[in-house]
This record gives structure tokens, sequence and C-alpha cells, in this order.
């Protein structure tokens, strides 16, 4: 039989059976410093959408997540140090159809309460920075405090960049909560407990601008003009938040900033004897904005539409023509905040009259969406013999075996094992059974589920509710192989169930199928991710 440095060998070069190992590596392992550790965290990221009550549904565009980047924190001798940095791009999140993935992290192991600070940015490429002083471009290597000073002047084409999003959370970790990883090529690594919640927001407002006539009005009403005032439209918007001293440092853009309008007549017509909730509803007025706009903070605004308030505070004005006779208004807003959806509906009679009625909501209310939840396998381990045996006194079961059987359609000379894997939920293929022996042409392992054998396009195959049967069979009847000092001895087969999780599209693990190490529940493996199996000679009848 082969010796554990073989079999060892073996696992190592599962890269080239089921895809490469990444994330960690052995060099890693082997040169890890002294108080430190490598441990790996669970992230759940969500966006959330606009309270329906209050506004329209939101746009695909502004619930599309198109990149996506962590950063962690942590105060290493007085002073903030990267201990972790995750990327995923918009193939990557394409790809998390199982919504799960895992961050690496470098942590100090001297106490066992430590203190992570979580950054999350979404859609950075949304943000145009340029100017004297402007931030440098996002990467693995952007400090906390470059972080959190980071600005932006302009946002991007929204269809093809999104917005951009935010989050922030402060986590203490009990160092010694973990749970140690045995897969091959992640020995030595760990992954905490706790699961890390990061919910994205919007660094800027919304605003949404609506028109309706007085019920029996006939003349037509159109809205021509709709322009943000240069005095309250500020040059810059931080990515993080700000204390308002900051923000009232920042400056006014030069030249009033012109939105785009709808340009058809209003229709929406509004009764004398409605609510206030009514008179408050967008729904009951025509949309006259031809895309959203979203404003930068401002600190600064009025309590009143009607009244001025701050001198750098959000003025709108509205050009509008009735039956062809131009006139203007002015509506001042209130202070922006990040993350606000503002309403403004205009009630605009014929005689110049103009009556102005705006909310403001949370712009994340009413609903989540989950984007990142990373679930460990829940599987069976140890796997278990297909025929239903248990566990003998001995706390292992035998060695299997096999040999060779040309009937094809014969179960003699195959072995049984039973696995089940029910979680992660979902219809996706990520898990599939692999062999290592020096002797691949020589076995074969097949998948059956309900009596059915099951094939899939890749090989891998989903979580299920029912059980499924994994067949190692002999191709030939050639049972023994020479060993290094030249003995005849059996040939053997590892078998191994690799996982991959939904965000590491080209990562494989080995799951634990052997019980744990230093508690294995098969004969003749040295591994809790391998069970090996002997080949025999075809019994003499």
């Amino acid at each position: 039989m082969d010796s554990i440095i073989k079999i060892l060998g073996r696992i190592l070069i599962l890269g080239c059976l089921v895809g490469s190992l990444t994330g960690c590596n052995e060099e890693e392992d082997r040169a890890s410093l002294s108080g430190e550790r490598m441990v790996q965290v669970q992230l759940k990221v969500h966006t959330r959408a606009e309270d329906a009550t209050t506004s329209v549904t939101p746009t695909d565009e502004e619930s599309a997540l198109h990149t996506l980047r962590i950063y962690a924190f942590s105060d290493v001798d007085g002073n903030s140090t990267t201990v972790g940095h995750l990327y995923l791009n918009e193939e990557d999140l394409k790809n998390t159809t199982t919504n799960s993935f895992l961050m690496d992290l470098k942590i100090k192991t001297k106490t066992e309460s430590q203190t992570l600070r979580f950054y999350a940015v979404g859609n950075e490429g949304a943000m145009q920075t340029q100017g004297s002083g402007a931030s440098e471009q996002l990467s693995q290597t952007t400090s906390e405090s470059q972080l959190k000073a980071y600005w932006f002047t302009e946002l991007q084409d929204i269809t093809t960049y999104g917005l951009p999003m935010y989050a922030k959370v402060e986590v203490t970790i009990n160092t010694n909560n973990i749970i140690p990883q045995t897969q091959v090529g992640h020995k030595g690594h760990f992954t905490l407990q706790e699961i890390v919640n990061l919910e994205l927001r919007r660094p800027v407002g919304k605003l949404g601008v609506f028109a309706a006539k007085p019920e029996g009005e006939t003349g037509e009403l159109r809205i021509t003009g709709l322009t943000m005032l240069s005095s309250g439209t500020l040059t810059r918007n931080y990515l993080m938040p700000q204390t308002d001293e900051t923000l009232k440092d920042i400056t006014s853009i030069v030249g009033d900033f012109e939105l785009k309008v709808v340009g058809d007549a209003v229709i929406a017509e509004l009764a004398n004897n409605i609510t206030d909730e009514q008179r408050k509803d967008p729904k009951n007025y025509t949309p006259v904005l031809n895309a959203p706009f979203y404003p930068f903070e401002n600190p600064w605004g009025s309590n009143t539409w009607n009244v001025p308030g701050d001198e750098k505070g959000n003025v709108l004005q509205i050009e509008y023509e009735y039956d062809g006779n131009a006139r203007t208004g002015l509506v001042y807003l209130p202070p922006i905040e990040r993350n606000r959806y503002y309403t403004v509906c205009c009630l605009m009679h014929n005689d110049g009259k103009i009556t102005v009625e705006y909310t403001v909501a949370d712009w994340e209310d009413g609903g989540t969406t989950d984007l990142g939840e990373f679930d460990y396998p829940s599987y069976t381990n140890p796997i278990t013999p297909a025929d239903g045996t248990s566990l003998p006194e001995s706390g292992k079961y035998p060695q299997p075996t096999v040999h060779y059987n040309q009937d094809e359609n014969s179960d003699e000379g195959s072995y049984w094992f039973e696995f089940k894997i029910w979680a992660p939920k979902g219809t996706n293929e990520v898990w599939k059974p692999v062999l290592y022996t020096r002797n691949p042409q020589d076995f074969a392992v097949e998948v059956y589920q309900g009596g059915q054998k099951v094939t899939t396009v890749n090989g891998s195959y989903p979580t299920s509710s029912a059980s499924y049967r994994i067949r190692v069979k002999a191709l030939t009847n050639e049972y023994l192989t020479s060993a290094q000092n030249g003995t005849q001895v059996n040939k053997t087969v590892g078998l191994g169930i690799a996982y991959t999780p939904a965000l590491l599209p080209n990562e494989n693990r080995l799951l634990l199928i052997n019980g744990l190490t230093g508690s294995l529940k098969w004969e003749g493996s040295e591994l809790a991710e391998t069970i090996v199996i002997k080949q025999v000679d075809i019994p003499q009848n």
C-alpha cells in the first residue's frame, strides 16, 4: 500500500484534476509569522430598495452591483493596518448564484478579543475623481485614512457603472472562536465563526420631480426646464460619511446644473378634496425628470420650500409653460443627506400659483437583497457504506475493496458509498467526487440518485434533500502494481469530494468525509479528506 507521503502527493495535484486550490498556499502556511494567524471570515452583504410607500420602484440600474471591494483594518502597535482585502469584479458577481463567499484575514493572536473595521465599496467605477488634490483610485494598498477621505466629483453613466455604495461596520472578534481547516492546502488556517454583516448604502441622495394641474384646469402645462442653481451644488462628495464641518468647507460649482426634462404635457390632475397623504404621493403626479438626479450631500438648506434658507442650500429652478406662456418658479430644498430620497411634487395653476409638497424618505427601506452569504456546506461526515452497515465497535469501517467485473451492468465488484449534502440550498452544481491514484485509467467513479445514474455537463452535482450513492469500480483485472522497492502491492485509489464555493468558481476544497484528523472512520486511510479503496483479485467461486 502506498505511504502517507504518496497519498498526500497525489492530493496536492488536485489542480490537475479538479482545479487549483487558491486562496492559501503551502509556503504561506509554513512561513506564517509568530503571533499571527491566517483566518477566513464569513461575509454577508445587503443592498436595500426604496420605500415603496413614498417612491417609485427602483430601477435595475440603481440596484445593480457591478463591483465589490472589501477592506478589513485593525490597530496593530497603535497604527491602522490592513489585515484583509477582497475584490470581486462583475464576472465574479454574476457567478454568485448561491450568494456565498469568504474573506482571508491575517490577525494577531496575542489577545483573545480583537476589534476589526470592515469597509465595503460597491461600484467604485461610478465615481469620477478629478481636479487638484483628487483622491487616488482605490486599490489593495489603499489605507484606512485614504479610504475615509476618498471623494469624487462626478457620477459616471449609471447604466454602465451603477451607483456607488458603501458600508462600514466594526466587529469585535474572539480569536479563539474558530474552526480549524484540515483541507490540503489550507492546513494551519482557520475560519472565524462570527458572520460579518455589511449593509450597503448610497453616498448621494436622489431627487424626483413631479407635476400636476388642479382638477378642471383646461390649459396645457409643460415643464420646459429644471435647473439646480450653482450656489447649492457642491463640487465634490465623499464616499464615507463626514462631519457637517467637513461638508461645509466644500465649495460650490461654477455655473448652474441643468437637469433633463421629459418635455411632454403634464396630464395628472389633483382634486380639491384629496387628503394630505394623497397630495404628497408622487403616484398622483406626472414625473417630469427624464432621468433621476443624484445630488451630492449638502448640510445647508431651507425648512420651507418657498422661503430662502442658507446661502449655500440647494435651489431647484422650474421653468414651465401654460398654454405657451413661459413662467419660472423656485423651490428651496432642505439639507441633502446621503441615501435619502427627495420627492418634489408641484401643483401648478394657470394663474402662476405653485404649491409644493416635498417628502424625504430613507432610500433603502422596503426590503433586503442578499448579495453575499457564506454557508458552510451541510453534509454527512463520514460518508457511509451504501448498504447501511453500522459503524463497528472498533470505531472504523473496514477498508473498502473493489475487484474487476467485465459485466458493466452488474454491481458486483464495485464499492458503493452513501453521501448526503443538503446546503447551501439551490440547484447549482457545487460538489464532485474525485479519485487519486497513480493508475487513473484503472478506476472510475459514478454518482446515482433514486436508483438512476446522474450525469452533468461538468461532472459536478447540486445539493439535494435526497441522498446520493457514489460508486467506485475497477476498470481492469490487473490488481497489482509495483511499489518503489520493486515488490508487488495491491493497487489503491483515494476517493475525495471537492466543493466549490460560489464566489470562488476556480477554487475547489476537499470536504472531510473520513471523520476528523485523529478520529478517522475508515481503515486503510490516513487522511480525513480521503478514503483509500484497495483493488483485490477476482474472487474464485
